[in-house]
């Protein structure tokens, strides 16, 4: 692990040692959070497809699975190897804040420095792939979500009007009109819309994992007090209770960082710290006008604003009814088998590629 190209010797694990991690301290280091955040969510947008499979109970753990290697594989790994041959103190990652040229991509500069010329078309390729798919993903999560806000009556009811092919196209349209508010960042150069942008993106996920383990743990304890049982559920969550409450203090903590790092940067600004919480101000104003909304304007009102846990709704839109899930279990298993006992014998590509899904799935 030298992460050494051709005619550059790279710095090895030298990135790694002596506080090289951690340059700029603690504040430095805590900045990275949002960006990280504003990468990585969307993933939870898996289990918003379970709304459109024919069988949510196998194909939402086998997305789960897949998301889990693909992040190993595409950032973790990545970012490893970027650090194994790439300096912190590289003239080109210094360049970058000025450089928004894809040659100024790490990724490039390793591919360039290793002798692959066509790098920056190969990047370009990748980004311009990546882009569309994040797109195509995003415009799906946030219509699908309008339109089951509209059918809640949470939303206008216009917004829950789908097409014969079952396109919610009012809900669409209205996302590809929010989204053009991000041409504004040609408008007002320096980042300045940019880096608003994507704090209030990096701080809405980092809400919304938040608000996640709270639900976890909520709905968990809910099917406890209904007297259900956990084979009755399509996907048992590992390691309950430790990973929704570990999410709520991790999400906790990495908010105080993101306070500390806008207050205690290298140059005090009060817009960083205004640009680092205006996920927060979107949340409370969604949040308050909700509970305003459901005081004043709902009838009947609620007798309370949270549903006690013997009388949260488990049944709508369920994957199977209350004491289906053993034998759906069954009948799975057995669907497994017999899948199995008509490959025994069967050589090939697709059989052996078969086999290997069926231990990682």
């Amino acid at each position: 692990m030298t992460g050494r190209v051709i005619h550059h010797p790279g710095p090895g694990l030298s990135n790694f040692h002596s506080g090289q991690a951690f340059l700029g301290g603690f504040a430095s280091f805590a900045q990275t959070f949002v960006w990280a955040f504003y990468s990585y969510g969307g993933i939870e947008l898996v289990s918003l497809a379970a709304g459109e499979t024919a069988k949510p109970h196998k194909a939402v753990p086998r997305a789960i699975k897949a998301t889990f290697f693909r992040i190993v594989l595409f950032y973790v790994l990545t970012m490893l190897t970027i650090g194994l041959c790439i300096n912190n103190a590289d003239p080109t990652l210094l360049n970058a804040a000025n450089d928004s040229d894809v040659t100024a991509s790490p990724i490039t500069v390793v591919f360039q420095r290793a002798g692959f010329g066509a790098a920056v078309h190969v990047v370009n390729a990748v980004l311009l792939t990546a882009v569309l798919s994040a797109t195509n993903s995003c415009f799906y999560a946030s219509s699908r979500m309008l339109l089951a806000l509209a059918r809640q009556g949470h939303a206008p009811k216009v917004f829950g009007w789908v097409n014969a092919r079952g396109v919610p196209v009012p809900a669409l349209l209205m996302s590809l009109a929010l989204s053009f508010l991000t041409f504004l960042t040609t408008i007002w150069g320096s980042g300045v819309v940019f880096t608003w942008l994507l704090n209030l993106v990096g701080i809405s996920a980092l809400l919304v994992w938040g608000s996640i383990g709270i639900i976890s743990v909520r709905f968990r304890r809910a099917w406890s007090v209904q007297g259900r049982a956990l084979s009755d559920l399509p996907y048992v969550q590992p390691l309950y209770p430790v990973l929704p409450v570990g999410t709520v203090i991790l999400a906790a903590l990495m908010f105080a960082a993101q306070g500390y790092a806008a207050v205690r940067g290298e140059t005090f600004d009060p817009r960083n710290v205004v640009a680092t919480y205006i996920g927060v101000a979107l949340y409370a104003v969604l949040y308050v006008g909700y509970t305003l909304w459901e005081r004043f304007l709902v009838s009947p009102r609620p007798a309370c604003h949270f549903v006690p846990l013997h009388q949260v709704d488990l049944d709508t839109d369920a994957v199977w009814r209350k004491g289906e899930g053993e034998l759906v279990r069954e009948r799975d298993r057995e669907e497994k088998e017999a899948k199995r006992r008509e490959d025994a014998g069967k050589y090939g590509v697709g059989v052996w590629l078969r086999r290997v899904g069926r231990h990682v799935y």
